[in-house]
């Protein structure tokens, strides 16, 4: 009532399972959204799947797989593309909102961009550097970036309404040739709450490993510590970024315990490794302005 949305869901879990499922307004728990930079933690774990197997490392860098990127550009690792602290320029670079361009040649007009600090110092959200990793990722397997998703998410976690043509109606998955690697991503509550559920098992799925306890480790150690922050979009909150997740909390060794990935439209995914608890809150509205109540 207080936002004027047209409807909310939430998913709640424990280790148990799904504990609360709640659906208000005129939301069935159905409903196939946007989810702008919930997208990121999607990109992440399917980065972190070609890390395990050998395709990309954390420290891979840039002039490895375009090594006819301005010098300045070359040593940029994947690890610093995936938690904006490339040292690239903030403001997106207008090819990633072109459906008619590839993930490919979108990338080498990011690269071409000239850089506005030394790689691992500074802190600024954006989106360009995730378009890098993700042409990355490409280049070091071959097939394209939705083939890859299917491979290393959509399959294996059985992620039924989850792709990368966030502006899409029709049903089933839509391809997209220059997908919005950093936010443009649509999914639904349950899908992704399948891939919270993973992350609350500590990288398993049905028993199975998903995806090692140490990688997620590494995924969520806070590597923003004693840079500079250029820009965040979420100031005043004391929040640190890990790879491709906001780091929440830590507790007194420093170790982080929980994380989460907010949507600009107010979809919020989260994960509390203490309390041992998940969830999931679905909402298409202004999520900047939501933020303290969220």
């Amino acid at each position: 009532d207080k936002y004027s949305l047209p409807g909310a869901s939430l998913r709640l879990a424990r280790g148990s399972g799904v504990v609360h499922r709640q659906t208000y307004g005129g939301y069935t728990g159905n409903e196939r959204l946007a989810i702008a930079s919930a997208s990121k933690w999607l990109s992440a774990l399917t980065l972190a799947r070609l890390v395990e197997r050998g395709h990309l490392r954390w420290d891979s860098t840039v002039g490895e797989f375009f090594p006819d990127a301005p010098a300045a550009m070359r040593p940029i690792t994947l690890a610093q593309l995936f938690s904006h602290t490339s040292g690239m320029v903030v403001d997106d670079v207008p090819c990633i909102a072109d459906r008619f361009d590839t993930l490919q040649d979108c990338a080498r007009k990011i690269l071409a961009v000239p850089r506005v600090a030394a790689p691992g110092t500074v802190f600024a959200y954006g989106g360009n550097s995730m378009h890098v990793a993700g042409a990355l990722a490409e280049l070091a397997t071959g097939p394209a970036w939705d083939d890859l998703f299917i491979a290393q998410m959509v399959q294996p976690l059985g992620l039924a309404q989850t792709d990368w043509t966030a502006g899409a109606t029709r049903d089933g998955y839509v391809r997209n040739a220059n997908p919005r690697i950093a936010g443009g991503a649509r999914s639904t509550l349950d899908d992704y709450g399948r891939v919270m559920d993973m992350l609350l098992a500590g990288g398993l799925h049905a028993g199975q490993s998903f995806l090692r306890a140490d990688t997620l480790a590494t995924m969520a150690v806070d590597r923003t510590e004693g840079l500079v922050i250029a820009y965040t979009p979420v100031p005043g909150y004391d929040f640190g970024y890990g790879i491709g997740q906001w780091v929440e909390a830590k507790d007194a060794f420093g170790a982080t315990y929980r994380v989460s990935s907010p949507g600009a439209f107010g979809f919020t995914p989260w994960v509390d490794w203490q309390n041992g608890s998940s969830g999931v809150l679905l909402v298409s509205g202004n999520g900047g302005l939501m933020r303290d109540d969220l």
